[in-house]
């Protein structure tokens, strides 16, 4: 059976006046929505988000597939600009 490895994404959020609380509820919906799309058998988990407060932009974190990562950012109607994959350390295999 062929393995499928999970692939790390960011929802890329531009957001004006984002507030902490905007984003402990924002959390809140991704973590759930991952959660029922897992449920019917996507492959996708929620990672958590980070702000630059200084840019009033939000990375939300997401693993699995691009369709996937993509409909739970959707379902959890979070302000996304796009979905980009990333990477990060520590690297493996190096």
């Amino acid at each position: 059976m062929e393995q499928h490895q999970a692939t790390e994404y960011v929802a890329e959020c531009f957001w004006p006046g984002v507030r902490e609380a905007d984003l402990r509820a924002l959390d809140a919906r991704a973590a759930t929505s991952a959660a029922e799309l897992s449920g019917e058998g996507e492959d996708v988990r929620y990672l958590g988000s980070l702000l630059m407060r200084e840019d009033e932009v939000v990375l939300c974190r997401f693993e699995g597939s691009g369709a996937a990562v993509r409909r739970a950012a959707e379902r959890a109607a979070i302000p996304f600009e796009r979905i980009l994959e990333a990477a990060a350390s520590p690297w493996s295999g190096e």
